[in-house]
């Protein structure tokens, strides 16, 4: 008893060793298991990454920005227009002319500068209704954008379950290949035993590598799909990446005309349509009326200039040539008033040698030359009112009001077609989701039949009690139920993905 009790206890504390051996593994191995879990993608994580990489569906957004400054720059045009301008200018010495006539001669090189200010506005009809049109235009580009990504979102969606349908199709072809192996060494024992000809064991094998075909398309079309999803997302989806969201079949108890009201209220799409029939009668309603107001258009400016000869020479040679000019006109008054009798009148004769050149001069002339590039002499300010009111332009302005018109017409009749195709597409969408749900209720009872049937020929097979052919015909019947369940499966989420986006929002319980 004592050593049975020392054995017992021997035990007893080698399988506590165990048992924390075993423990202190799990809490080792379960961080590693965590790391090896595969990434997974819901349909809501794979619709925000089509948001924020989509190229097709960011190049609509980034009309945004563009209707925004649309808007600012439609206030801005009630604000005068201001600009400046600055320049430089160098003239070579030598001859102006035009053709064949010589206008001067300029015996010195000039440079000058200038600068001016000039301020424009202008208000008309189109700066009076163009913030009410650009507005209207904001309004369409934003109701665009907006059907832009409930059509991604839905877009996204389908293609989101084409993958699991692949993904799916891909699963019902391996157990078709399994059931062909599993034929095929049923088939094997009976020929090995002389129960069977060797032309079923051909024939399983046959049977065999043709489940094997359409499990290599399978996968190929489940590798396809994924590459599509990726292009919808924006980016590439990873082969290691798993599709987690699931999709349940319910019975669809919706209302067709709730849902028809939903439609025509509250669709991005129909909204977007009607957002740009309201800026088409804006541009209409701006287009027929600005054409009759008359327009009043302010300028005025500031500018100023400055002018240097490069030569001092030419300068003190202009100052010396009119000094000798103020001295023959001297010398010439000189004798006149000498040669008239009386003399002219308040007039005395003049001493003309006292007429010079001082330094003082000079260099007061050389200062005023130097105006180069700042010294400017400033032009007066002016200003300019102008009112135009337009009286004949030629059919110009009829012309212009009848397409503004037509375009608001064309804008409402393309809203009414819109209309009517959502209406069509919501009646089409709810009979075909009711006629799915039907129809996946009928193929659950053919595959689960298909299967029994299958269960059923495999084990007569097996005792002798039936032939290869009963039992092929079997594992191709449980195929095609299998298949068909499938493709009915998908159909019913095909069917409410569309009615879902005939009528513009979610419809899946949650």
């Amino acid at each position: 008893m004592g050593n049975r009790g020392r054995l017992t206890a021997t035990a007893f504390g080698a399988r506590c060793v165990v048992a924390l051996a075993a423990v202190l593994a799990s809490l080792w191995a379960t961080p590693l298991m965590a790391q090896q879990e595969p990434p997974m993608l819901t349909l809501e994580q794979a619709i925000d990454l089509a948001r924020r990489s989509n190229p097709t569906f960011l190049s609509i957004q980034n009309d945004r920005p563009s209707a925004d400054w649309g808007v600012r720059q439609a206030y801005g045009a009630f604000l005068p227009a201001v600009s400046a301008n600055a320049g430089g200018q160098y003239r070579g010495k030598g001859e102006v002319r035009v053709g064949t006539i010589t206008l001067d001669n300029q015996v010195t090189d000039w440079i000058s500068s200038d600068y001016s200010l000039n301020l424009n506005w202008r208000l008309d009809g189109n700066t009076i209704f163009g913030v009410s049109n650009a507005q209207a235009s904001r309004r369409a580009t934003e109701a665009g954008i907006e059907a832009a990504e409930f059509n991604l979102e839905s877009t996204v969606a389908a293609q989101y379950m084409e993958v699991l349908r692949a993904q799916e199709g891909r699963d019902v072809a391996e157990r078709q290949v399994e059931r062909a192996r599993q034929n095929l060494q049923i088939v094997n024992t009976r020929v090995a035993v002389g129960a069977a000809a060797g032309t079923d064991g051909t024939q399983a094998e046959v049977d065999l590598g043709r489940a094997e075909v359409q499990l290599i398309q399978a996968e190929r079309f489940h590798r396809q799909a994924r590459l599509l999803l990726g292009e919808q997302m924006g980016g590439r989806l990873d082969d290691d990446v798993v599709l987690a969201s699931s999709f349940e079949i319910f019975q669809p108890d919706f209302d067709l005309e709730a849902l028809l009201g939903t439609a025509m209220s509250g669709h991005p799409s129909l909204g977007a349509y009607r957002a740009i029939e309201s800026a088409s009668r804006a541009q209409a309603r701006a287009t027929t009326t600005s054409q009759y107001l008359p327009s009043l258009f302010v300028s005025g400016g500031l500018s100023a200039y400055s002018q240097q000869a490069l030569s001092d020479s030419f300068v003190l040679g202009s100052l010396d040539r009119g000094v000798q000019s103020s001295i023959s006109s001297c010398e010439f008054n000189n004798i006149l008033h000498n040669g008239l009798n009386g003399g002219l009148p308040g007039y005395s004769t003049q001493d003309c040698s006292a007429i010079s050149v001082s330094p003082a001069a000079q260099q007061a002339a050389l200062a005023q030359n130097d105006q180069f590039p700042f010294n400017f002499n400033r032009n007066p300010f002016q200003i300019r009112l102008t009112i135009s009111l337009p009286v004949f332009t030629g059919f110009s302005r009829q012309l212009q009001v009848s397409q503004a018109n037509n375009q608001a017409h064309d804008a409402e009749l393309n809203r009414r077609a819109e209309e009517l195709r959502l209406e069509t597409q919501v009646t089409n969408a709810f009979d075909n989701l009711e006629s799915a749900y039907l129809v996946v209720q009928a193929e659950l009872r053919n595959r689960e039949l298909a299967g029994t049937r299958l269960d059923f020929e495999q084990r007569r097979y097996a005792l002798g009690a039936s032939d290869l052919l009963v039992l092929l015909d079997a594992q191709t019947s449980l195929s095609v139920a299998e298949q068909s369940y499938l493709n009915a499966v998908y159909d019913f989420h095909y069917n409410l993905i569309a009615l879902e986006a005939a009528v513009g929002q979610p419809l899946r319980p949650r």
